[in-house]
């Protein structure tokens, strides 16, 4: 093969390698060692660390170190024939494992992979940990398999890492959703006597420990903490505005979503946060404590008031005046009536009230004629003698 041939080779399998290339593989392809060090003086190929090439073409890849030393735990197999947790070439573990999932600050000096069975190497930097995995303790980060944030911390624990760097990969594993406080309550619960906790305290009693060595706090507690203050807040809001309590209660929105935010809104508590709340708490129950308040309120403003009950009775009471004044209005003649219908002075009220009301005295001593024009119909005078509309 010449040069160019040699470098498409070892770029079809650096390719799925992070660009990077170990000498055993090269020499599966077909290649030896003088042909891999002519591309490496040639400046096409880089030396990172024992036995292992980069292609110079691909860039330098992240996590360089961590990657170069899984090869070498097997040299001569390819990344794609290692399936997660094969029992040759090991998991990447402890801080090197926290430095793949991106977890807290803690210093990683040396790559750490933990292998089924005892091995050995002479990498200066690299350490081996023996322990048996479960396929679940498994994840893969960047074509790498690595233990899950939970096993990790676990590990990390195991070995006495620093609580208050642990503490912080415990934070951010936990506001990224990595893990949940009870699964990792439960696998840590054995150590809480070694970080200075008595040996019967909670797992989540040194979950709470570490986080607060680290200067961090859990999302549950900035939940918790941020419902509190927004209580407290809406609170002294509804003892100082109670206006503002009686829009809350009228309040009508078109859904439940748009109910929601304005409730969040007047009371500025993150209500979706408490909704979302794996336990309950004192929150929820203050929470419930406001609603039935505003409940409350609501029912209040709607009962009846006693002002405007007797109001309405007043006036479902007859007016003499005015009954007396639409009975002298009754007396008229028809004609005049009608009359007064056609030049626009009698309203609809007032013609419906002239039949509600009942006839007077004097009305009874009509001429059958005038008695009954004037009670034909609803409306007197809508309909002149020989049934023709008028306008």
């Amino acid at each position: 093969m010449n040069r160019a041939e040699q470098l498409a080779v070892l770029s079809s399998a650096a390719a799925d390698q992070w660009g990077l290339v170990t000498t055993a593989q090269a020499k599966e392809l077909g290649m030896n060692a003088v042909q891999v060090l002519r591309l490496t003086e040639a400046g096409l190929l880089e030396h990172v660390s024992r036995g292992v090439y980069l292609l110079s073409a691909g860039g330098m890849p992240q996590h360089l170190d961590i990657k170069a030393a899984w090869l070498r735990l097997q040299p001569g197999e390819f990344a794609w024939n290692r399936p997660p947790g094969h029992p040759m070439s090991g998991v990447v573990s402890h801080a090197s494992a926290c430095q793949l999932h991106g977890l807290g600050d803690i210093p990683a000096p040396d790559v750490e992979i933990t292998v089924p069975r005892r091995r050995t190497t002479n990498e200066p930097f690299v350490r081996l940990r023996t322990a048996p995995l479960d396929p679940k303790e498994i994840t893969v980060v960047d074509g790498l398999p690595v233990t899950t944030a939970t096993r990790t911390i676990t590990d990390l624990l195991k070995v006495k890492a620093d609580g208050g760097h642990i503490g912080g990969v415990i934070a951010e594993a936990e506001r990224r959703g990595l893990i949940t406080v009870d699964d990792l309550a439960e696998h840590v619960q054995p150590y809480a006597r070694r970080y200075g906790l008595k040996a019967t305290a909670a797992g989540s009693d040194l979950i709470d420990h570490l986080v607060a060595q680290a200067g961090e706090s859990l999302r549950r507690q900035e939940v918790d903490r941020a419902s509190q203050e927004g209580f407290n807040a809406a609170v002294h809001l509804l003892a100082e505005h109670p206006d503002l309590a009686t829009a809350l209660a009228h309040s009508r929105p078109r859904d439940i979503k748009e109910a929601r935010d304005e409730t969040a809104a007047l009371l500025g508590m993150r209500l979706s946060d408490l909704h979302r709340l794996p336990h309950p708490n004192p929150i929820t129950t203050g929470k419930a404590a406001v609603l039935k308040a505003l409940q409350d309120i609501d029912q209040q403003l709607n009962e009846p008031s006693p002002a405007l009950t007797e109001l309405m009775r007043k006036l479902r009471q007859p007016n003499p005046a005015l009954t007396e004044a639409l009975r002298a209005l009754k007396q008229l003649d028809p004609a005049v009536l009608r009359s007064l219908q056609q030049a626009g002075a009698l309203s609809p009220a007032a013609r419906k009230a002239l039949k509600i009301v009942g006839p007077s005295t004097s009305s009874r001593q009509l001429p059958p004629s005038a008695a009954s024009m004037s009670t034909q119909d609803d409306n007197p005078g809508d309909h002149p003698p020989g049934g023709e509309d008028t306008d």
